[in-house]
């Protein structure tokens, strides 16, 4: 498994172990320092992972047992620890457990807990986090109004969720109508897309 933030890259092992190489100002590569790194180094006190995602300059490892951990810069609160400062290696995202699948946006992140609901935090300025405010957020919050999550993906300020029933919704940052509603308007709470024909979008497994 491999993941490219905006400079930095990171990789997953079959060992459950993470590695990382690129830019590292910020301490997005996790080794402790923020020296660039050229060849692939491992990421400090990290195990059992088994999911890895890249913000622009964050990144974040859902390991076995449910826990996210993340590093990286924090000035929105992307790393989920409770404050915004920056951290070089793995600090845990506070109060989130039996997460199931993460996703980095540029400066905000998203966590699919396995009873289906949402967790988001970060950076918040065009509603990505879904929670009916434009306020960042340095812990999770739930997103609004929507339950029975299969997946999620992540823009860089805007967010999208695929319920079980095969609808799509969206929220954050539409300014080119990247949400599927209709409209160019963003939305601090999830909105559901829309077909051509102005009906909701409904995705149909094979």
């Amino acid at each position: 498994m491999i993941a490219a933030g905006d400079s930095h890259t990171i990789a997953k092992k079959s060992d459950g172990s993470v590695w990382v190489w690129g830019y590292n100002n910020y301490g997005q590569l996790g080794d402790g320092t923020t020296t660039n790194r050229s060849v692939p180094v491992q990421v400090e006190g990290l195990t059992d992972v088994e999911v890895i995602e890249a913000g622009a300059n964050h990144t974040v490892a859902l390991k076995s047992d449910g826990s996210v951990w993340a590093w990286g810069l924090n000035n929105k609160g992307q790393l989920g620890d409770g404050t915004t400062t920056s951290k070089k290696v793995p600090v845990q995202v506070e109060g989130l457990s039996d997460v199931e699948a993460i996703e980095a946006g540029a400066s905000h992140t998203i966590a699919l807990k396995s009873d289906g609901t949402i967790w988001s935090w970060g950076y918040n300025n065009y509603g990505q986090l879904g929670d009916g405010t434009i306020t960042d957020r340095s812990i999770p919050e739930q997103v609004e109004g929507i339950a029975d999550v299969e997946a999620i993906e992540a823009g860089a300020s805007y967010t999208i969720a695929l319920k079980s029933s095969g609808a799509v919704w969206s929220w954050g940052l539409n300014s080119n109508g990247q949400l599927g509603d209709g409209t160019t308007t963003n939305r601090s709470t999830p909105v559901q897309v829309l077909d051509a024909d102005g009906t909701p979008l409904e995705l149909i497994s094979e």
